[in-house]
């Protein structure tokens, strides 16, 4: 019985985590570029039996008499990297990345980092920048160099080669990297991520005046939360169940009456 409790515990501690994830997806429903999480579980090894219930000659032999799975464990959280649904904008320093690839910023410290956001405004200094203020990495199409991109006063649009123009000018061209392997990809907040090994992609196109909105399914996500929840529930019944039978075996059997 004590075995069932450990069991129905480990489910509720791992439910209780899934509840975190899907909350947070949830709670990003309308972030820019946001992607969405799984909690992935799996089982604990599985605990071999035994005992010395059987007797030869007077002397108790041990015996398997099975196996018993405790319960289950969170594993690793997974990251759905599926592109949002499109949405135009208004904004002229507003763009969406149609494809593979992320763009690629950089704070005052120079630390490297990449999103999806690309609703960039233009800072005090005329560079173009993040909502969070990080610097937004472009090519410069006369020097050939990866430096932040410099807009000043000048209206910004895109050309149907990707190219950044500036007054109706080619001058850069977004640093668009991807990466093989997903898997190696952190998300640090702000909407970002860091990852090693970055390489360059042309699998991609820019479309301006318009955002990436978060790839959570508001349907998919209310249906997991719900489930999540009768699980818990359940998992908790079970635990009391447990419990109440347990403090009558220790109160009431061979209680003298």
């Amino acid at each position: 019985m004590l075995r069932g409790m450990y069991s129905s515990i480990s489910a509720m501690i791992n439910l209780q985590a899934n509840q975190g994830v899907i909350s947070n997806n949830m709670a990003n429903i309308n972030t820019i570029g946001y992607k969405s999480e799984t909690l992935v579980s799996k089982s604990f090894d599985e605990i071999v039996l035994s005992n010395k219930d059987r007797y030869i000659n007077g002397e108790g032999k041990r015996q398997q008499i099975g196996s018993l799975n405790p319960g289950v464990k969170i594993d690793e959280t997974v990251t759905n990297y599926s592109q949002g649904t499109i949405v135009d904008t208004e904004s002229d320093t507003d763009f969406a990345i149609l494809g593979d690839g992320f763009f690629t910023v950089r704070d005052n410290d120079g630390n490297i980092a990449y999103t999806r956001d690309g609703v960039f405004k233009v800072d005090s200094k005329g560079y173009l920048v993040t909502s969070s203020g990080e610097n937004v990495l472009g090519v410069n199409q006369i020097t050939n160099r990866v430096e932040p991109i410099y807009v000043g006063n000048k209206k910004v649009s895109v050309d149907n080669n990707n190219n950044l123009l500036l007054d109706s000018k080619i001058s850069y061209k977004f640093s668009i990297v991807d990466f093989e392997n997903y898997d190696g990809l952190n998300k640090v907040g702000q909407n970002l991520f860091t990852g090693e090994n970055p390489i360059g992609t042309n699998n991609y196109k820019i479309q301006n005046r318009a955002k990436e909105s978060s790839n959570v399914d508001m349907i998919d996500v209310t249906s997991a939360l719900m489930a999540n929840l009768r699980a818990f529930e359940a998992n908790q019944k079970v635990v009391q169940i447990m419990d109440s039978t347990l403090s009558k075996i220790a109160n009431e059997i061979g209680a003298v009456r």
